[in-house]
């Protein structure tokens, strides 16, 4: 999972943040049947900066994770990511999420 992007007027930098979920990878692009102890820890980390972050920077992890989605992942397992890990603001991973909303 790898993605070089840093986003203008952000301070989201999508290398740092797809290295933070790396224990996600064998959820999202393996057979694991379940996000890891580790892949939840980071996910909701995650969840908690995107909750106390401004506007642009929320915009920017969605863009981030919109841009992940690009890669070879299960969407369907992406999209159970926010219940299985019990995050609040439901961040979508999926390549066709509105991120200005």
């Amino acid at each position: 999972m790898s993605l070089c992007l840093v986003l203008a007027n952000t301070d989201v930098q999508c290398t740092d943040m797809m290295t933070n979920l790396m224990p996600c990878q064998g959820f999202l692009m393996s057979g694991d049947e379940s996000p890891s102890v580790d892949c939840c820890s980071k996910a909701q980390a995650l969840d908690k900066q995107f909750a106390a972050s401004d506007k642009p920077d929320r915009e920017g992890i969605c863009s981030c994770l919109k841009a992940a989605a690009q890669m070879p992942i299960n969407l369907e397992k992406a999209a159970m990511l926010p219940a299985l890990c019990n995050l609040d603001t439901k961040i979508p991973i999926d390549p066709n999420v509105d991120c200005t909303t």
